[in-house]
């Protein structure tokens, strides 16, 4: 509607006649002055205007309706009346049925040289299904922009990134920094603690290092929401084609193109989000409702926790607020819950993450969950003071919720870094471990796929200790065999359920990895320990299937080897025992010689067992008893060594990256 200070500018800028008023009806918020409506279709409430003369209704007076204007190059709005003739109480009316074409309209109203001119505007045909699709189709490519660009700077900082996670100390300031940094990289808090998590997992760090670097997560987030508080979106695409052209430039500047075009995107995207809301203002319900947020803080709270909870990331809840504060449509009282629950939100993801982890992980978790809680809690009542403080922060709105956002997490640092001591011990007694927490990998952190050269890293940390455990069940086997061991021998076969386990999960992390862009060297290793594993498993199914088998067939029959059997069994356990040992060294360090060399050792186990068979035949020919009576077990056991021996040199041909043979089972 026309204010009516507005309106009495206009009239007094008319040639009015003496004691003759005119106005819209601007007091009752009827008079139908900027209304808005769909392109072609009638307004839903008329024009209205009332003649008065010293404040009282005039009947009978002519009152002219025309359209003054409409958007170039369209003629087709229409009025119901051009000539109305004001009613008893003084009143004119007349409906305007809007123009194909979406943009202002601008209808006159004369009566008595009395002037009056009203404003509508005509959205876009069915503007809603537009809005709604055009502010999904912008927050997908948020979410896309982000990952795409994080993905770019993970692979840019490569191996640095790696070092700075596996140097970090008991200082709880440098963890808050290299926080801020592995945020800015990863673009995203959650997917920080996510890794964290997995790392606390792998015992590779632990609950009070690991709650410093989530206090500075924290801030690196910050980062990206001041970032798009500025108006760079107007030249997004500008930003989106320099990255698409060091892409495709050369490939040391993929990964640089990369980055750059992924965060045009973002740019991109706030644009989206801007165009889309702008015919919200015109929905008195809408902007209503996000102006009764400021009295209603707890409803945007919860809807943000909600949403962040959901997308996964607080930066893309917080980016959409700082679009919808561009156009207008919130204010900062608004806003700030919107950011409260945005943190709140973000803590989600951690959570699931450590739901089937370890107690330290789930410390962690429950760490940032309680970081964030407090902080809202303790924000919640002041928030008119904390609206107060940040609104002298900045002119603009947009930079005033982006600097809210950095205050509050600031708070938080501060508050809680001095405090991480007693914090930690309070985590502990409060999150203790499940009873008889069930084994499972311990280095396969989930957020670390995201990083290549990171995941391929915990990946072989992983393999390792698959290896190590399937080196002391094979060590274990022969004690068990000679010392007919019953309770050794069920500890080695319960063990192989554990390999089988690891296995499983491993050839599912790898898969995931696989699923990532690699460069040569990655895509290699990855391979490599598909097999590597694989051959893993089948030495432990040797041992625990077939080894242990021989042992039991000793203890329950009483089996008696001659003392040249078991010293030939003895020795070739510990020669193949020694390719074993290769085979870890190999994933260890990837050496290509070594690799080679354990790959070569299959001729040698072939013409080491054809040795040990022989030898046996002439003690059988010899009719010695001990060796009658163990012949068949004898042989099988010499057999399953050469068994174990064949797939460590797989091993050294997977690391080596020599032809892939299938693995051989008997």
């Amino acid at each position: 509607m026309l204010r009516l200070l507005t309106i009495v500018l206009l009239v007094a800028s008319a040639s009015a006649s003496p004691g003759l008023g005119f106005a819209a009806l601007a007091e009752e918020d009827i008079s139908g002055n900027n209304q808005a409506g769909e392109a072609g279709l009638e307004l839903k409430r008329p024009l209205a205007v009332q003649v008065t003369d010293s404040n009282r209704p005039v009947p009978g007076v002519r009152v002219r309706f025309r359209v003054l204007s409409e958007p170039a190059g369209t003629d087709s709005a229409r009025l119901s009346d051009t000539l109305v003739t004001t009613d008893p109480l003084g009143f004119a009316r007349s409906r305007l049925r809007l123009g194909a074409a979406p943009g202002d309209y601008r209808v006159r109203v004369t009566a008595r040289g009395d002037e009056l001119v009203f404003a509508a505007t005509a959205l876009r045909r069915r503007w809603y299904l537009v809005t709604v699709i055009e502010l999904l189709g912008g927050l997908a490519l948020f979410l896309f922009g982000l990952y795409y660009g994080s993905k770019g700077l993970r692979r840019l900082a490569g191996g640095r990134l790696r070092q700075l996670l596996f140097s970090l100390t008991s200082n709880r300031v440098l963890g808050a920094l290299v926080g801020v940094v592995v945020t800015v990289v990863f673009q995203s808090s959650g997917a920080t603690t996510v890794l964290l998590i997995g790392m606390a997992s792998a015992g590779i760090l632990g609950l009070g290092q690991a709650l410093g670097v989530i206090l500075g997560a924290d801030i690196g987030t910050t980062i990206t929401v001041q970032v798009l508080a500025f108006r760079l979106f107007d030249y997004a695409l500008a930003v989106a084609v320099l990255g698409f052209i060091l892409m495709n430039a050369h490939r040391r500047l993929r990964d640089a193109g990369q980055a750059i075009f992924g965060f045009g995107l973002v740019f991109f995207s706030l644009k989206v989000v801007l165009t889309a809301t702008e015919p919200l203002n015109h929905v008195p319900q809408v902007t209503g409702a996000l102006a009764g947020l400021g009295a209603h803080p707890w409803l945007g709270l919860l809807f943000a926790l909600v949403f962040t909870a959901l997308v996964r990331s607080s930066a893309a809840t917080i980016g959409i607020v700082v679009g919808l504060s561009f156009s207008g449509l919130i204010d900062l009282a608004g806003a700030v819950p919107f950011i409260l629950g945005a943190n709140i939100g973000t803590s989600f993801a951690a959570v699931l993450a450590s739901w089937r982890t370890g107690v330290e992980a789930r410390r962690i978790a429950f760490g940032h969950v309680l970081f964030k809680v407090i902080i809202v809690g303790a924000c919640l009542p002041l928030l008119p003071w904390l609206t107060q403080l940040v609104a002298a922060t900045a002119g603009d709105l947009p930079r005033q919720v982006a600097n809210a956002h950095t205050l509050i997490n600031l708070a938080a640092l501060v508050l809680f870094l001095p405090l991480l001591t007693p914090y930690r011990k309070l985590i502990e007694r409060l999150v203790r471990p499940r009873p008889g927490e069930s084994f499972g990998p311990r280095y396969l952190a989930g957020g670390a796929v995201e990083s290549p050269e990171l995941a391929v890293a915990q990946a072989t940390r992983e393999v390792l200790r698959m290896a190590d455990r399937v080196q002391r069940m094979y060590h274990r086997a022969l004690a068990v065999f000679i010392e007919r061991d019953k309770t050794g021998r069920r500890e080695v076969v319960a063990t192989d359920d554990q390999v089988d386990r690891l296995e499983t999960d491993i050839i599912g992390f790898l898969a995931r990895i696989s699923q990532e862009e690699l460069n040569e060297e990655q895509s290699r290793k990855t391979a490599a320990l598909y097999h590597v594993t694989d051959h893993l498993e089948h030495i432990a199914d040797i041992v625990s299937k077939s080894l242990m088998a021989h042992a039991r067939k000793r203890i329950e029959e009483g089996l008696a080897f001659s003392d040249e059997g078991i010293e030939e069994i003895r020795g070739f356990h510990a020669e193949v025992g020694k390719n074993i040992q290769a085979a870890i060294a190999c994933i260890t360090t990837w050496d290509q010689q070594l690799a080679r060399r354990l790959a070569a050792c299959k001729d040698w186990g072939n013409a080491r067992q054809h040795e040990l068979q022989a030898r046996h035949l002439e003690r059988l020919c010899q009719g010695l008893k001990p060796t009658l009576d163990t012949s068949s077990v004898h042989l099988d056991f010499i057999a399953d060594l050469e068994r174990v021996n064949f797939h460590c040199s797989r091993i050294g041909a997977a690391v080596a990256g020599l032809p892939a043979r299938p693995a051989r089972r008997r």
